[in-house]
This record gives C-alpha cells, structure tokens and sequence, in this order.
C-alpha cells in the first residue's frame, strides 16, 4: 500500500460566494490546494471549496491579528515615551 499519490495538477477557476479564484485541483484525488501555500510538502490540501475558502480566510485572519499587535506595541511604546 503506498502512502502517496502521483499528483496530476490541473489548473480550475472556482467561484463560490461571489468570489472566484485560480487554484490547482488533482485531477486523481479531486483535492485543492492552497494557492497561498502553495505546492510542496508542507502546503494545505482541500476535499471541498467551501474548506478551502475557510482556509484561505484564516490567512488573513492571521495577517489581520498580527499586524494589530504590532500597532498596539508601537502605541504602547509611543505612549511610554511621552511619559518621559
């Protein structure tokens, strides 16, 4: 039994929610992958567009979540050097 496929790319466009994207789908396997990601060992890999899409959300749900801490550090830092 093997424990990995022979990935045969093709490129799709998918339009789901009023948002449409370029992706690569496996013709064998029917999976999509992440276009942030990528292609390679350690990239995310999707049975359904709807997964997808939530995984492509999540990446800007991080983005959005660390460049918010990285303002309220240089507030902060802004803030403790008008004190002085």
């Amino acid at each position: 039994m093997a424990l990995q496929w022979q990935a045969v790319w093709e490129e799709v466009v998918i339009e789901e929610y009023g948002i449409k994207l370029k992706v690569y789908r496996d013709k064998v396997t029917g999976l999509y992958a992440c276009p942030i990601c990528g292609l390679h060992d350690k990239a995310s890999y999707f049975f359904t567009v709807k997964d997808l899409l939530t995984h492509i959300a999540s990446h800007a749900l991080r983005d959005w979540k660390s460049q918010r801490i990285v303002v309220k550090e240089v507030e902060e830092l802004e803030a403790s050097e008008e004190e002085y």
